[in-house]
């Protein structure tokens, strides 16, 4: 049976904190956390030719804060996100990514099945 609009009303402020969620992430320079990546990054991201995964994790890991002008200077960034790959390993950045994609339920198995509008 399928929920209904008062049930899912009812889970409004449950189904916001869980968007709301931050990871916390063991990475070779240490701990990071990362908020979950919004439709607009994973759009943005899924739109680029290369670098996906550095955009999905310079945009959400926000501690430490990566997009850190001094930070990025310290590294010697010719462009902000270059940061990415100057702090985490090369296997490294696609695996956050990965853990961060994953977060939002892509590539999750979902149960389902087909209505047969004929016997109805």
């Amino acid at each position: 049976m399928s929920i209904s609009i008062n049930e899912l009303i009812a889970k409004r402020e449950e189904i916001n904190a869980r968007k709301a969620q931050k990871l916390t992430i063991e990475t070779s320079i240490g701990e990071v956390v990362a908020k979950k990546p919004t439709a607009s990054i994973m759009a943005e991201a899924l739109g680029l030719e290369s670098s996906n995964d550095q955009y999905v994790v310079y945009n959400c890991i926000v501690e430490p804060n990566l997009k850190d002008k001094e930070l990025q200077q310290a590294y010697e960034c010719v462009e902000p996100m270059d940061i990415v790959d100057k702090v985490f390993d090369v296997g490294e950045v696609k695996a956050i990514s990965t853990v961060l994609i994953e977060s939002v339920g892509v590539g999750k198995k979902l149960n389902h099945a087909i209505i047969d509008e004929a016997k109805k």
